[in-house]
């Protein structure tokens, strides 16, 4: 198992970067939330920003604390955005809404809806 790093930076823009890397499994969960409880409490009014660029997979229990960090910034009135997200994390990451869905896989999932249609053919009344 690889070991996860969750690394907080301010940056420039007054917001708070959470930087994390590795796979976030289920034993991952507990580092995930005190890091990004952590962020939130530092951020204060500006923003916080999951940068998930190094993050190779994610599980479901990670998925709910970024879900519960989404939530306790709306209702503290900080900024939250989730970034960098790639693969199968960013798929996973886009069915919750908490990033967008990647152009390319969009495109695909276009693709694949036109291929499931069936092609059309003439009438052939005579």
């Amino acid at each position: 198992m690889e070991e996860v790093r969750c690394v907080i930076r301010r940056d420039d823009r007054s917001a708070v970067r959470l930087h994390l890397a590795g796979e976030f499994g289920r034993a991952a969960h507990p580092e995930l939330r005190r890091s990004l409880r952590k962020a939130c409490d530092r951020a204060g009014r500006g923003s916080v920003v999951v940068d998930m660029a190094e993050v190779s997979s994610i599980g479901s229990e990670c998925i709910e604390v970024l879900l519960v960090g989404y939530t306790r910034a709306l209702r503290s009135g900080t900024g939250y955005e989730v970034v960098n997200a790639h693969g199968p994390v960013r798929q996973a990451l886009a069915l919750t809404g908490l990033c967008e869905p990647a152009v390319d896989d969009m495109f695909d999932s276009l693709i694949a809806l036109v291929e499931s249609v069936p092609a059309a053919t003439p009438d052939n009344r005579g």
